[in-house]
């Protein structure tokens, strides 16, 4: 019974240590304050887990280009609700990307919705 007990024990702390391990990871480092807007050509699309990623650049006000990278949500996420799939994007479309800036001032995007050239909104929800 003594063996017992002991083993539960260990289990439960094991359970109770791990739990935190699959917590998901917040936007405290966004600033959700202010939306941002950069209209760039993607230069890849990564529709993969955790999270969609889309890398863009973008000509700032001196005419020098930047890149970008947009964070969206996870790809079953976007299938469901906002109707993307792996082709929605292909290096060379141009869009404009609306989110919330990381904190640091890095050019990364927690994005909230792309418009696409033809003008049709893909919301990141």
């Amino acid at each position: 019974m003594k063996k017992l007990a002991i083993s539960l024990t260990i289990i439960l702390g094991i359970l109770l240590a791990s739990g935190p391990l699959l917590a998901h990871h917040g936007e405290a480092n966004y600033d959700p304050e202010k939306v941002v807007s950069a209209k760039g050509t993607v230069t890849n699309f990564q529709f993969i887990n955790p999270h969609v990623q889309i890398f863009l650049d973008v000509k700032n006000k001196k005419g020098e280009i930047e890149q970008w990278i947009c964070e969206a949500r996870s790809p079953s996420m976007l299938v469901r609700v906002g109707g993307w799939d792996k082709s929605t994007l292909k290096p060379g479309d141009v869009i404009t990307a609306s989110g919330h800036r990381a904190r640091n001032g890095s050019n990364v995007l927690r994005l909230q919705k792309i418009v696409l050239s033809d003008g049709r909104e893909m919301p990141n929800l």
